[in-house]
């Protein structure tokens, strides 16, 4: 996408997220006032892993920084309106995740699931569910590749 056209589409969605409407709700004020320290709290962490590292690869990106550094910031602007408008909020405690991933690998593991999930017709939103994960898998494919087929490899005569 051309930035012009990325930046257009960005101040649009901000004035629909910045409504007022939104912020007056106290939850979701609450939860993006969590959002934002959990944000604040990994930056941190981040910059004090990283430190030196991330300064000597950014000044090896050269005139590259600027460009990504804009698309990183039009990117989590969007991700933050999106969190904002759909009113999402993320499990305050990692046993929230185990008991998610538990309850999802039970279900997956038992006949008795699968069953019901063929008899009441689930099995097409389970199927869609993993065609999508897959399609998504590929194009990660694709793009670490940078090629639709295969891995491009130097032409090199061993004798």
């Amino acid at each position: 996408m051309r930035p012009q056209l990325v930046a257009r589409t960005a101040r649009a969605l901000g004035r629909r997220a910045n409504s007022s409407k939104a912020i007056e709700n106290p939850q979701v004020k609450q939860a993006v006032e969590q959002a934002d320290a959990v944000l604040k709290q990994g930056t941190a962490a981040v910059k004090k892993v990283v430190g030196p590292i991330g300064d000597r690869v950014g000044s090896l990106l050269g005139s590259y920084r600027q460009p990504l550094s804009y698309n990183w910031n039009v990117f989590t602007s969007l991700c933050r309106q999106v969190y904002q408008a759909e009113k999402l909020a993320p499990p305050t405690h990692i046993a929230q995740w185990a008991n998610a991933y538990a309850s999802i690998f039970a279900k997956a593991s038992s006949g008795a699931f699968w069953r019901q999930a063929l008899s009441s017709g689930q099995w097409a939103t389970i199927a869609v569910a993993g065609v999508e994960a897959y399609g998504i898998f590929k194009i990660g494919e694709i793009l670490g590749r940078r090629n639709l087929v295969g891995y491009k490899i130097k032409d090199e005569h061993h004798h």
